[in-house]
């Protein structure tokens, strides 16, 4: 990861908006990011999550940040 999370915190929570790969990440982590998202109103896409969260996992990130996360099920 080119990023450590608590710059990707840094990052969402100011409005920069991110693609985040979720197979180098844990879900807490990505809670965090996604919190951090919702603070700064920023769009925050999930991808490569398949093999590592789960359905309600995503509904949880989801409310977290309410319109503001996309998950990428293309890959």
């Amino acid at each position: 990861m080119i990023f450590t999370i608590e710059q990707l915190k840094q990052i969402t929570s100011t409005g920069g908006g991110l693609v985040i790969d979720a197979s180098a990440m844990t879900f807490n982590q990505i809670r965090d990011v996604s919190a951090a998202a919702n603070a700064g109103k920023a769009k925050l896409t999930v991808k490569n999550f398949s093999m590592t969260l789960t359905a309600q996992q995503l509904s949880d990130l989801a409310a977290l940040a309410p319109g503001l996360i996309v998950f990428d099920l293309t890959g």
